[in-house]
């Protein structure tokens, strides 16, 4: 995957999707933290961004996922356990196929990274623990969702990508 440190600094290369249904979003967290994200993960090095997140999609729910096109491409700054990060992410608008039953699941589930015996990695601690959830589109503007900027952007998702710049202080 494509993060490395440097002068106490994290980089980050992230891919994340955008999972809307009947005017719910799937959002995401790890056990460990108190706020959402879009579900999705790393790049690794010579992995183009749509493969990477079609992989993370179906190591963390099991799910082969359809690309339709990309949303943002966004630079991100922010500060996650006290270390300060800068993170490029191409956000992808996602379909699931037409049989999954994540689109009919109850509003909250499990994430299955665990199923694939990561937890002797060094890498992978509790945040291989992840919670899934549909949340309505109409109350993700007092979610705990990260980056910020996703709050409104998502409200009013644009017909060509953007590029953010978004700085979470």
């Amino acid at each position: 995957m494509i993060t490395f440190e440097k002068d106490g600094y994290i980089f980050v290369y992230r891919v994340a999707g955008v999972a809307i249904y009947d005017k719910k979003l799937l959002v995401h967290r790890s056990i460990i933290d108190d706020f959402w994200s879009l579900p999705g993960g790393r790049c690794e090095f010579l992995e183009i961004s749509k493969d990477a997140l079609i992989r993370e999609m179906k190591e963390e729910i099991g799910v082969e996922i359809k690309i339709i096109r990309p949303l943002y491409f966004v630079e991100n700054f922010f500060n996650y356990m006290e270390k300060d990060y800068h993170e490029l992410s191409i956000f992808y608008l996602i379909k699931f196929p037409p049989d999954s039953k994540l689109i009919f699941e109850n509003d909250t589930f499990h994430g299955k990274e665990h199923e694939l015996g990561f937890e002797n990695d060094d890498f992978y601690g509790e945040e291989l623990d992840l919670i899934f959830k549909w949340v309505d589109i109409g109350e993700i503007e007092t979610l705990r969702l990260y980056p910020l900027f996703l709050r409104k952007s998502l409200k009013n998702i644009k017909a060509f990508p953007e590029h953010i710049i978004n700085h979470d202080d």
